[in-house]
C-alpha cells in the first residue's frame, strides 16, 4: 500500500471551506472504482487549500500516483474541483 499526497489550491471564489473538504472526501469514495484500489482517504481544509491523503493498494509508488490521478480526473467531472487546481501529487 502506498500513500499519495495531493494539495489543491483555490483558483476562484471564496477560500476553501470545511464543507468542501467533506464533500470532496465523499466524492472520492463515490467515484472510487475497484481498479483505483482505494483503501483509505483523508481530506482536510488547510491554509490556502485542501490537503488530500490517499492510501492506495498498488505494486509501485508510480502506479499508486497514476491511480490517484485517474481518481482525481473522475472526481473533477463533478464540478466541485472547478474552483481548485492540483498543486502537487506525491
Amino acid at each position: 500500500m502506498f500513500l499519495v499526497h495531493l494539495h489543491l489550491t483555490g483558483t476562484a471564489g471564496p477560500p476553501p471551506g470545511h464543507g468542501d473538504a467533506h464533500a470532496l472526501q465523499d466524492l472520492l469514495w463515490a467515484h472510487a472504482d475497484p481498479w483505483h484500489r482505494l483503501e483509505h482517504v483523508t481530506v482536510r481544509s488547510v491554509s490556502g487549500g485542501i490537503r488530500i491523503v490517499l492510501f492506495l493498494a498498488a505494486p509501485t509508488a508510480e502506479r499508486a500516483g497514476a491511480q490517484a490521478a485517474e481518481l482525481i480526473a473522475d472526481v473533477s467531472n463533478s464540478g466541485l474541483l472547478a474552483r481548485y487546481r492540483i498543486s502537487g501529487i506525491g
